[in-house]
């Protein structure tokens, strides 16, 4: 039983630290681990949310999340592969066999993987999830999807 809660205003540190107590009260020994920042992967998903959408209205690839699935096909799964030897030797004992249109359908909502999928982007570093964010950028900007208006706010 494990908990996150992101404190960014008054309200959430008043039920951070009635949480906190709640769960002491009930099991007398808890670990808390702080540190300082804001999380990324909040502000990350909702960027490519946003480009998915985008994808979606400009081109005719189909809806938010046939361009989820692609963009984590095409180009997650290559970050990752290059990334962690053994995300890379599980993908090509388990996956690198199968047709192309059983990827990218296992990249989207499935009863194996749940609702988000096959895990590929919440495994992301930052660094992977600004590669990821660079490598769509290059693709869908070549054809004719504009992202400016989107990536205004978002710093390297």
């Amino acid at each position: 039983m494990a908990d996150r809660i992101a404190v960014n205003s008054s309200a959430r540190l008043t039920e951070a630290i009635s949480r906190l107590s709640a769960m002491f009260r009930e099991k007398k020994y808890v670990v808390v681990s702080l540190r300082p920042g804001k999380d990324r992967t909040l502000d990350q998903n909702a960027l490519w949310f946003a480009m998915y959408k985008r994808i979606a209205e400009m081109t005719d690839m189909g809806d938010a999340e046939d361009a989820r699935r692609y963009c984590k096909l095409h180009f997650g799964v290559p970050i990752m592969r290059s990334a962690d030897a053994d995300f890379r030797d599980g993908w090509n004992r388990m996956f690198l066999h199968l047709s192309y249109e059983v990827k990218l359908s296992l990249m989207g909502p499935c009863a194996m993987f749940g609702p988000d999928g096959f895990p590929v982007t919440r495994l992301f570093e930052r660094a992977q999830g600004v590669a990821y964010t660079d490598a769509i950028v290059a693709e869908f900007t070549e054809k004719g999807v504009v992202f400016d208006d989107l990536l205004s706010g978002v710093a390297a």
